[in-house]
């Protein structure tokens, strides 16, 4: 079944899952409205209504407040994002999160320290399981249920449709930012799980800052990544896979060209 609230799913997956919501503005004589889109740390952005591209917004700060858990009540996430616009800091947005709730939604404006304050748009659209995640500039449109098509939409107006690995219908595709190649720039992977819960698979996706382009990373054997873990330490990448009774561990790094190569299987 269908979830309506998309704030709903947001807030009771794991922070892998992108959070998406919709706010409009507080006491203006014009509406302001835009959707907000996070997971907690990158690849945040915001996207007025009405506007043809979004904005990317950089984690500033997280503050956890857990004063009253003992009583029983939830933690308090405060959230403060920095807008980048066209490369500069432009404003700041806050947002206060606690299970299935959002709160204190406010803008400030930095070139005159003007503050808006918003609040959620409930949304009675069935919620169709499609976000979208802002890196590099660069928006990847996929789904967290239901659907395994994935576009990547470039600064540039050009589009890439590919497929992501198959999603059980019972499990929410999950996305990660990180450094996968080691080479100092953030990259993104999206993950699922098997029904048996016992291989998580993932498409990476590494992207090039000269070309400023992503490209799927292919494990050598012509295998899924299952499993993956990445070792910073020793700048490899593992995958562990079970056949039959024995799991099978294959550990990958990249080479002076920047191509990953098999370093060894047991």
């Amino acid at each position: 079944m269908k979830i309506k609230l998309i704030i709903y799913i947001a807030l009771v997956l794991p922070i892998s899952t992108f959070a998406q919501m919709k706010f409009k503005s507080i006491g203006t004589a014009k509406p302001i409205e835009f959707t907000f889109g996070f997971q907690h740390t990158k690849g945040a952005f915001v996207w007025y209504k009405g506007e043809k591209e979004p904005i990317a917004l950089e984690l500033k700060s997280i503050e956890i407040d857990s004063s009253e858990r003992e009583s029983g009540q939830p933690d308090f996430y405060y959230y403060r994002y920095t807008e980048m616009y066209n490369g500069k800091a432009t404003g700041e947005y806050g947002i206060t999160e606690w299970p299935r709730n959002v709160d204190d939604i406010y803008y400030i404006r930095y070139k005159d320290s003007k503050k808006f304050n918003f609040e959620l748009v409930e949304d009675d659209e069935v919620y169709d399981g499609k976000s979208m995640v802002l890196l590099h500039g660069v928006q990847f449109h996929y789904y967290a249920f239901y659907k395994d098509s994935l576009t990547l939409v470039y600064p540039n107006g050009s589009k890439l449709n590919l497929l992501l690995n198959e999603l059980d219908e019972d499990k929410a595709r999950q996305v990660e930012i990180r450094d996968y190649n080691f080479d100092g720039v953030d990259d993104i992977s999206f993950s699922s799980t098997s029904g048996d819960g016992l291989h998580v698979v993932y498409n990476v996706f590494i992207y090039n800052p000269l070309t400023k382009k992503f490209s799927e990373l292919i494990e050598p054997t012509g295998a899924y990544f299952t499993n993956l873990k990445v070792d910073i330490e020793h700048k490899n990448l593992t995958t562990n896979t079970k056949s039959g009774p024995q799991w099978f561990t294959q550990t990958y790094k990249f080479d002076n060209l920047g191509k990953l190569v098999l370093l060894k299987k047991q």
